[in-house]
């Protein structure tokens, strides 16, 4: 293997309790686990949390499939528009299909459980306001339906003073008035759980970056922990004179005589490209710099007057300075981009309580 992630699963749990110092204690908590529990592993992230937790989200009926296959018993929420064709596995796995469209109602099996997502806000999936009138109309038209639920998603609560948040629960409320009171309803996010706690939680929050130790947008200090050590090692380390060029396009030049450590990780692997020349490693206890061009499968490290012996472990991503978080402002992104393309060839070793 060119590279290992360490996944520290006794972080995630540190995360979860973080998480919960924001909610009252009658809030269920629904972990999001989609794309492969955005990038760390479904299986092993849901093992962990399954009797930690109320609910499980995903994106993909796939997915819902593959947790239940692996034992997970915890009730499961797939996000997507029921898969046309598909509709019998949500009763023959005992998944709970959100929907999102008018078209959906004819669709499911009778007795499927179902939560109504509204788009309030968002623009992506989701019933419109308007369209309250009809989802009453279509209760009565498919009564054997198993309603359980109702949701929708914030666009903008990664602020402190959003007020599109406080536009969408108001949406939210004159739809939720419509519909029958036992409903299951949740709106937050883990952006809003962080930035909006004297807002109304109703019955649950949907738990998925802070999860993995992330806050959304600027906020510090959360006490939220990232659960990823990404290593991998040296494989070549040679001489590099002073003028000497790196990587495709030669875009650096050794700034004195030194040493080159070439590392076998690339964009291939998940490092983005666009990264070139502004990220750092930790080799022992000292950082330095990613120089060059990122190629396919290997980037290259400026060692200085340091010769390391070949097979030197080399830490690419962990907590703190060197965390997805710095990765996605020097990218421009977020850190769920980051963590989610780590390739699946990346070996994943799993460690803490499991």
């Amino acid at each position: 293997m060119s590279s290992t992630l360490f996944v520290h699963l006794d972080k995630l749990g540190h995360n979860l309790k973080v998480i919960e110092s924001y909610l009252g204690k009658d809030v269920k908590r629904m972990a999001v686990i989609k794309d492969e529990a955005y990038g760390h592993g479904l299986i092993p992230v849901a093992n962990y949390l399954e009797n930690k937790v109320d609910w499980f989200c995903v994106a993909e009926l796939e997915e819902a499939i593959r947790l239940r296959k692996a034992g997970i018993e915890k009730p499961i929420l797939v996000f997507e528009i029921p898969p046309i064709g598909e509709e019998q596995a949500y009763k023959e796995y005992n998944i709970t299909a959100t929907i999102a469209d008018i078209s959906v109602f004819k669709r499911l099996l009778p007795g499927t459980k179902c939560h109504f997502n509204f788009d309030t806000g968002m623009g992506r999936l989701g019933m419109l306001p308007s369209e309250a009138d009809e989802v009453l109309r279509k209760m009565d038209e498919f009564p054997d339906l198993n309603y359980t639920g109702v949701y929708t998603h914030f666009a903008n609560a990664d602020g402190n003073d959003e007020p599109t948040v406080d536009q969408q629960i108001n949406r939210f409320l004159q739809i939720r008035e419509k519909l029958p009171k036992d409903l299951m309803t949740h709106t937050c996010n883990s952006a809003g759980i962080l930035y909006h706690s004297q807002k109304n939680y109703f019955d649950a929050v949907r738990i998925g970056v802070a999860l993995y130790g992330y806050a959304p947008g600027d906020k510090t200090n959360t006490g939220l922990e990232a659960i990823i050590e990404w290593k991998s090692h040296l494989v070549q380390v040679k001489k590099i004179c002073k003028g000497d060029t790196v990587g495709y396009g030669s875009r650096w030049r050794a700034p004195e005589d030194g040493w080159l450590g070439i590392v076998p990780i690339g964009y291939s692997d998940g490092v983005f490209r666009g990264l070139s020349g502004k990220i750092e490693v930790e080799i022992g206890e000292n950082i330095f710099p990613q120089v060059g061009t990122i190629s396919m499968d290997y980037m290259a490290v400026y060692l200085g007057e340091n010769k390391f012996q070949e097979g030197t472990e080399v830490t690419i991503l962990k907590n703190g300075n060197l965390s997805a978080n710095k990765w996605a402002m020097l990218a421009g992104t977020i850190p769920y981009e980051i963590t989610t393309v780590i390739a699946p060839k990346v070996k994943r070793v799993y460690l803490g309580d499991q």
